[in-house]
């Protein structure tokens, strides 16, 4: 993995739900659809002029978890610049303290 900085960002935004995604009368979409406040936090892939685009986990070669948050739907946003310390498993593995459950 390179040494380039990463941007981190935080925001918390507008979003929709429903409890459905099939056809449903007026009445039953007025009653079931909300605006609900969300928040992410994530890795900034990239930005254009209608949103952000981030990740929210990363390897060496793939990233996964991927969000398009719309910047008008956007209420609060906070960016960090980062430089990554990646380290391989292997010395992950040897820093790590694994316990395994009994056979009880």
């Amino acid at each position: 993995m390179n040494t380039k900085y990463e941007t981190i960002i935080y925001l918390e935004f507008l979003d929709h739900s429903s409890t459905t995604n099939a056809w449903q009368s007026y009445e039953e979409y007025a009653e079931d659809c909300k605006i609900e406040p969300c928040k992410v936090i994530g890795f900034l892939e990239k930005e254009d002029k209608l949103a952000f685009y981030l990740s929210t986990m990363k390897s060496s070669s793939e990233l996964g978890s991927g969000h398009i948050i719309l910047k008008s739907t956007i209420t609060y946003l906070k960016k960090w610049s980062i430089k990554p310390q990646f380290k391989g498993i292997e010395h992950i593995i040897s820093k790590i303290l694994i316990e395994y459950p009994s056979d009880k």
